[in-house]
């Protein structure tokens, strides 16, 4: 074979640019999937992923949205990824220094006799809490919600510097 990496041999020209074939990866994982839990396995996590064709839905899971928590000089950041979910449907609330940020994210009408194949997205209720900077008050945080992206802004307290006091020796 001509390169590989992570033991998944390319089925790529030596001149190609890309490093890693990601349908060859996949089709080797299920075979390893297969050989070591076998077919029952595939079979479960298929009807687990499978969307009855009535119309009902799967029932409500709770799933965790992925977060940035960053700082600034002034600033504690948290951006949230919440696709597909309206910003009716999330609340931020902050309570003795821990930032909650919870909600909902409904599924989607199922079409009849829609079956699902692959199902990646997530539904149900969501929570994520941080604790912030002791201090912080909660009249001052900032929210926006732009694009399924929440970013949280939150004032961090000011720092009073030290007084210093010059004694005189008598």
């Amino acid at each position: 074979k001509k390169m590989s990496l992570l033991l998944f041999p390319m089925e790529k020209s030596p001149d190609t640019t890309t490093l890693f074939d990601f349908p060859l990866f996949d089709h080797r994982m299920r075979e390893m999937e297969n050989a070591v839990f076998g077919d029952q396995h595939r079979k479960a996590l298929s009807e687990r992923h499978q969307r009855p064709s009535t119309g009902s839905s799967l029932a409500p899971s709770s799933w965790t949205p992925r977060c940035n928590l960053s700082e600034t000089p002034t600033h504690v950041i948290v951006k949230a990824e919440l696709p597909g979910v309206p910003k009716e449907n999330v609340a931020i609330d902050l309570k003795n220094n821990v930032l909650t940020i919870s909600g909902k994210n409904t599924e989607e009408k199922v079409e009849e006799g829609e079956k699902f194949h692959h199902v990646e997205r997530h539904f149900g209720n969501f929570s994520r809490a941080f604790s912030l900077p002791e201090g912080v008050m909660p009249e001052n945080v900032e929210a926006k919600f732009v694009d399924g992206i929440l970013n949280v802004r939150v004032p961090k307290p000011s720092q009073e510097k030290p007084k210093s006091t010059r004694i005189t020796i008598n």
